[in-house]
């Protein structure tokens, strides 16, 4: 399966994760224009910080994510929350030896169950569909994700940005981790 010729769509008992879209926008300016969200992101050699306070803004990004896809750069999913089918945040991924992944979404979903819930996922499906050889997330600076990601048998990486706040999984390297 190549996921940039047709991208996959995944679901956790909470949401639905599928390619993001221009019509996408206006939800997705509720958690992006949310100071508290935004300092939860990854904006590591992005272009932007993520901090939008207009559609247009929001809109542009969007665009620029979809240009990305097209190009097979990465793929940025909406999180759609299935009890409001709302998209409350987005997920990034891509593949190679590490692949970085960006967890955006709304303040109210930043809790362990959801991101439990994603990471999961990006565990056990991206790193295969995606040809992740090291799976690392940026979570130094998010006291949730740092005790989720803990339980998943996430290290502090030595290989990819160390000492800047990325954790790293790698499928090899882990026996008995919670699931």
């Amino acid at each position: 399966m190549n996921p940039y010729e047709e991208c996959p769509v995944y679901e956790t008992p909470s949401f639905t994760l599928r390619l993001v879209q221009e019509n996408d926008a206006n939800d997705l300016l509720a958690c992006y224009s949310d100071r508290k969200a935004v300092a939860n992101m990854n904006a590591d050699h992005c272009t932007s910080d993520f901090y939008y306070t207009t559609f247009e803004q929001m809109r542009e990004c969007i665009t620029f994510w979809l240009d990305e896809y097209a190009r097979g750069a990465y793929v940025r999913f909406s999180i759609i929350a299935k009890a409001s089918g709302k998209a409350v945040g987005t997920v990034e991924i891509f593949g190679g030896e590490y692949g970085i992944l960006r967890i955006d979404i709304a303040t109210a979903y930043e809790t362990e169950k959801y991101i439990g819930e994603l990471v999961t996922l990006a565990m056990d499906s991206f790193i295969a569909d995606f040809a992740v050889e090291t799976l690392v997330i940026k979570a130094a600076h998010t006291p949730v994700r740092l005790k989720v990601i803990g339980k998943y048998g996430f290290t502090s990486s030595q290989g990819f940005r160390p000492g800047a706040g990325y954790y790293a999984y790698r499928e090899s390297d882990v026996e008995g981790c919670v699931r």
